[in-house]
């Protein structure tokens, strides 16, 4: 298999220092993995484990790449994660009846190796690109 990338035109922020009213960034983070479900959903191939995630954020402006880069993926790798491992969906019955998935468990597995990148780009959005390793050691 070869290397599987994606370009999308996401808003990307700094999750740690985002101080905007909750209703906005949960807007921006179910935009977000819609477009990642959407992705995946039209994805032909199978991804193979072990594999290296790349994500890179296009943008005019850096962030610091320690710490503010992958608070600004939390969203996206959640639900990369979900769409490579479906059964680390867990959910559960809310008060108000409704059933409400919990995320971000996948994320943790082993078998996927995560890097983050920036680019300054006129443009502002993502790039994922999903790249099997030779072998289990390089991880």
């Amino acid at each position: 298999m070869t290397k599987i990338m994606w370009e999308i035109p996401l808003t990307t922020v700094s999750e740690a220092n985002s101080s905007e009213h909750w209703s906005k960034s949960s807007k921006r983070h179910r935009q977000q993995q819609f477009f990642i479900r959407a992705m995946f959903h039209g994805l032909k191939e199978e991804i193979p484990l072990p594999c290296k995630i790349t994500l890179t954020r296009l943008n005019s402006r850096g962030l610091d790449k320690s710490e503010n880069l992958p608070m600004a993926f939390k969203y996206i790798k959640d639900e990369i994660a979900l769409c490579i491992f479906p059964e680390y969906r867990k959910s559960y019955v809310a008060k108000n009846g409704k059933i409400k998935q919990i995320k971000g468990r996948g994320d943790e597995d082993v078998r996927l190796n995560w890097d983050y990148a920036q680019e300054k780009s006129s443009r502002m959005g993502i790039r994922i690109e999903i790249e099997p390793f030779g072998n289990s050691e390089e991880l």
